[in-house]
């Protein structure tokens, strides 16, 4: 059902099969999170997950679509509104970290997915946050902020820095994330940047 033809009530419905979905994938786990717990767990039917999303393939890919706009209407224009590339690297961080801050159980519910579908809606999130920051690197290699490197590697090795944080949260939910994003900036600003 396309997003023009639904109502108030039916994107409300959708809303509220998301939300829980992102709940029984963080409490419950992937596997166990099937459309009868999804359903039970909204307080509906199975067939009306079916009627919404025709499928847990669907539902999956709506909760991928869902967690991803949290996360970047929070860091997009904070990364943008920065007038160096040194600073727009920085503030990535710091949102990424703050998004999982913020954000627990979608990202925990991602986690789950990412986890167990390697080849589903996320794979192709993964190339346009690498191409992502990419631009970062190449705009500060263009201003003279950092130093000449293969962009492709540098942004595997700052992708690759972010998404360690999660396993970390799981076993250590009191995890300092401010201090982990300012090490983290840190670090990647001394392997970045020009040296005179």
């Amino acid at each position: 059902m396309a997003s023009g033809e639904r109502t108030f009530t039916e994107d409300a419905r959708r809303a509220q099969i998301i939300d829980c979905t992102i709940k029984a994938l963080a409490t419950l786990g992937y596997r166990q999170a099937s459309m009868a717990r999804i359903a039970e767990l909204s307080k509906i039917t199975p067939g009306l997950i079916s009627y919404h999303f025709g499928g847990k393939d669907e539902l999956i890919d709506a909760v991928v679509a869902h967690v991803v706009k949290l996360a970047t209407d929070l860091m997009v224009p904070r990364i943008l509104a920065q007038t160096t590339a040194a600073d727009a690297l920085r503030v990535y961080f710091e949102t990424n970290l703050e998004f999982m801050r913020l954000h627990r159980e979608p990202l925990l519910a991602l986690v789950e997915i990412i986890t167990h579908d390697r080849d589903g809606p996320y794979a192709k999130q993964q190339e346009t946050a690498l191409a992502d920051i990419e631009k970062v690197l190449a705009w500060g290699q263009h201003t003279g902020e950092f130093r000449d490197f293969p962009l492709r590697p540098m942004a595997i090795a700052i992708r690759g820095a972010v998404d360690a944080v999660p396993g970390h949260l799981l076993n250590d939910p009191d995890l300092d994330l401010r201090t982990l994003a300012a090490e983290l900036s840190t670090v990647f600003s001394l392997a970045t940047r020009r040296t005179p």
